[in-house]
């Protein structure tokens, strides 16, 4: 006769032992908050990758501001009286080099729109230079500059904002500390560029 042990069917509750559990609730307790602190550090990179990314943006359109405006002064000063400090400033612009700081860009296109001001009020004077298309082409690419700063002052400033809270605050700063984060500045916009600079494209 083959063996046939008797099964013991019966309900059974599980059991683990006291290890196991306390193993099992420490690994939660350790594992949760890294996975936050993982979380939290990528964040925090990714938005540092984009506020990087929108500074270079600036960066790249202050310095097309910068040449259309040399570039109209170029054009128009065999025609149009400048003041000698006119012409200095933009001298000490064309010397200027990229990339630029952020409290250099506040400088900078401050210095470009106090120009821009200047060259349309002298300009007011010379109706047919206002009506060639070289100096429209040159006037309207540099508004579309001063739009597409604007744009991105605003995206640069809101990034920054909340950046900085970010990593000011417990727990965000203990991950903020370990990619050396640091705060960054705001773009202010300058007085003349809240006035909102005359752009007379002849039309």
């Amino acid at each position: 006769m083959a063996y046939n042990p008797t099964v013991n069917n019966v309900e059974e509750p599980a059991k683990a032992s006291a290890f196991g559990k306390f193993f099992v609730y420490i690994s939660f307790i350790l594992i949760i908050p890294i996975f936050i602190f993982i979380g939290t550090r990528n964040s925090l990179i990714r938005q540092k990758q984009r506020i990087e990314e929108t500074a270079s943006d600036i960066d790249v359109q202050l310095k097309r501001r910068m040449d259309m405006l040399t570039k109209l002064v170029d054009a128009t000063k065999q025609y149009m009286q400048y003041e000698k400090s006119t012409l200095s400033t933009i001298t000490e612009l064309r010397s200027q080099t990229s990339p630029f700081k952020m409290k250099d860009v506040d400088r900078i296109n401050k210095a470009i729109s106090d120009q821009m001001g200047r060259i349309n009020m002298l300009m007011e004077n010379y109706p047919d230079l206002k009506a060639n298309n070289s100096v429209i082409e040159l006037q309207t690419g540099i508004k579309d500059c001063e739009d597409n700063i604007a744009a991105a002052r605003r995206f640069y400033n809101s990034e920054v904002r909340d950046f900085n809270g970010r990593i000011k605050t417990w727990p965000t700063n203990v991950a903020a500390g370990t990619i050396h984060a640091q705060t960054y500045l705001y773009f202010e916009a300058a007085q003349a560029d809240r006035q909102d600079v005359k752009i007379d494209l002849g039309q």
